[in-house]
């Protein structure tokens, strides 16, 4: 027997319903209506907190640790954000995404790195250290594939472009691509 796309989706849909409500209470607070898509890779869920009407894609990938062991939440999703699919975020200390955020596929964010002082010892062997808070204010969107590294804070409802590299925090209502990321245009409020 063969389903037709609407019953496949009907399908799809009810799974992620099930896995998202098996994955709320792992959180330190999860909002109505959240959506956790399958295969999504949650480490330390309470230290994370998500808002309602957040749709986490299948694949993301929620990395918290408590690297100033106060027990305190390291990533605060804000209400009605939407973050893609392979989405990777590490949240050593403090990442914070605003409200109706879109992330788009495959971006990464973090707040940490990986020591690499000693030549002699290979990298992963090194461990990691947190580097400076990141922030997403409400309204901005991160294109598909884009990275924000450590110490950046992106704008109200400014715009990364798709595969940019941020390094440097951003304005609101600006728009910026490339690699490094530099302002393109602005947006008029």
């Amino acid at each position: 027997m063969r389903l037709g796309y609407r019953a496949i989706q009907l399908v799809d849909k009810t799974l992620s319903r099930c896995y998202s409500w098996g994955s709320r209470g792992a959180f330190a607070r999860c909002g109505a209506n959240t959506v956790i898509g399958r295969h999504a890779k949650l480490v330390a869920p309470q230290l994370i907190e998500i808002g309602s009407d957040v749709i986490l894609g299948e694949h993301a990938w929620l990395n918290a640790k408590d690297d100033r062991r106060s027990g305190e939440s390291t990533l605060i999703i804000g209400n009605g954000v939407y973050i893609g699919r392979f989405v990777q975020i590490n949240a050593w200390r403090c990442v914070q995404i605003g409200e109706d955020v879109l992330i788009g596929d495959r971006v990464f964010i973090s707040d940490a790195d990986h020591n690499f002082d000693s030549p002699n010892v290979p990298i992963k062997r090194q461990g990691d250290r947190f580097v400076g808070d990141v922030t997403l204010k409400d309204g901005c969107w991160i294109g598909i594939g884009a990275a924000i590294l450590p110490g950046v804070t992106i704008g109200r409802n400014a715009v990364v472009a798709a595969n940019a590299v941020v390094t440097k925090s951003v304005a609101d209502h600006t728009v910026v691509g490339g690699i490094p990321a530099r302002p393109i245009s602005r947006r008029e409020a």
